[in-house]
């Protein structure tokens, strides 16, 4: 990587720029956010059989997940005030807990995207089949994904 290329250069949360700085985050945050879209699935999963796979639902059930998700966001932000918005740590010294709320607003979206991307295929493959197996085969395949820049982070070592 050439000296000048960007992601060499320390970024702060509240600086981000580039999907590319969502690739150094802590482990700790991919853990955070991978477990996060597991236990969301397996919500989608209860939810998949008790609406009896009524599309309408999933896609309200998702809006409304995304909806909690980004809750806690706002009210801390209001909290904090734009003052803490200015103080924050480097993108690779960042605490899941501490700072969730301090990233730049569009990772937000990014984010959420992800998530909604997560829940509708969910509900799309617990269409096909509505089984445990269908399930685990949903939560790995959301871990190799979601984990993705962790994992080449660790098999790079």
């Amino acid at each position: 990587m050439p000296p000048n290329f960007p992601s060499s250069q320390p970024t702060r949360l509240h600086e981000m720029n580039r999907l590319e700085d969502m690739g150094r985050f802590p482990v700790a945050v991919y853990l955070g956010a991978t477990g996060n879209v597991f236990a969301e699935i397996l919500f989608f999963h209860w939810l998949h059989g008790r609406a009896a796979g009524y599309l309408p639902v999933g896609v309200i059930g998702a809006l409304m997940l995304l909806l909690l998700n980004l809750l806690p966001v706002v009210a801390l932000r209001w909290r904090e005030g734009r003052v803490g918005l200015h103080d924050t740590p480097l993108v690779e010294q960042m605490s899941f807990v501490r700072d969730q709320h301090r990233f730049a607003s569009w990772v937000y979206a990014v984010a959420s995207g992800n998530l909604f991307f997560w829940l509708m295929l969910a509900w799309a493959m617990f269409d096909v089949e509505r089984s445990t197996r269908m399930l685990v085969g949903v939560e790995l395949l959301a871990l190799l994904c979601t984990f993705a820049p962790a994992w080449v982070r660790l098999l790079r070592r």
